[in-house]
């Protein structure tokens, strides 16, 4: 097992995760993310004070309601139906929790995609992973109409990072609505226009949902 491995493991049982489940979280692609983002986003925190893990976790589940995804229920959602209306599946899920991780913490992509590896999932990495979250991941060396046009170039970066944009507008979360919030709201809401007008993930979201209501009789 790798050094950071160990590490995750080891903060995970420190908050009551049983050492013997931890196997069934390295064999899930999904629960290998939410392993990253708990430790990567450890004593991190957002302006009001919460957890800042609680963010992506946001994402993934608005990303979740979406769709129809509930736990343990495989017959909430179609992803043939998915692909047919232009709404990602494979690897969003991923994305949404690790989407600020190589932004805002120590690990880099190679550090991700090693842990990927190491877990058996090299491959499923390289196909859905990896470059969403390299596009969704802001160098800030990058102004951010540039940034959005990087995560433009993937369905998955865009989507995600419309949720993300739609999470952080969360007005009645913010310490204060100064003049500055205020208009980062609106560059907010303008950029998800934006990747809507691309990809019309609104649209296609609805039809989605519309046609899986139709032809699975819920």
């Amino acid at each position: 097992m790798s050094e950071i491995l160990d590490k995750i493991h080891k903060y995970m049982i420190s908050f009551g995760v049983d050492e013997k489940d931890l196997p069934q979280y390295d064999n899930s692609s999904i629960y290998l993310a939410i392993e990253i983002a708990e430790y990567g986003h450890r004593n991190q925190k957002r302006e009001i004070g919460e957890d800042y893990v609680n963010h992506p976790q946001r994402v993934l589940n608005t990303y979740r309601e979406l769709v129809g995804i509930k736990p343990n229920d495989q017959f909430f959602i179609d992803k043939d139906l998915m692909y047919e209306f232009n709404v990602p599946f494979e690897g969003v899920q991923e994305v949404c929790l690790l989407h600020d991780i190589i932004e805002d913490t120590e690990f880099s992509l190679d550090d991700v995609r090693n842990l990927y590896i190491e877990c058996g999932f090299e491959r499923y990495f390289d196909l859905y992973i990896k470059n969403p979250l390299k596009n969704i991941t802001h160098d800030k060396s990058v102004d951010y109409e540039e940034y959005i046009k990087i995560c433009l170039k993937n369905p998955i970066s865009a989507l995600v990072k419309m949720i993300d944009l739609e999470d952080n507008l969360r007005v009645l979360d913010l310490i204060e609505l100064n003049d500055e919030r205020y208009l980062r709201a609106q560059k907010y809401l303008y950029f998800i226009f934006v990747i809507d007008k691309v990809y019309h993930f609104v649209e296609n979201i609805n039809k989605y949902r519309k046609a899986f209501k139709e032809t699975s009789g819920n």
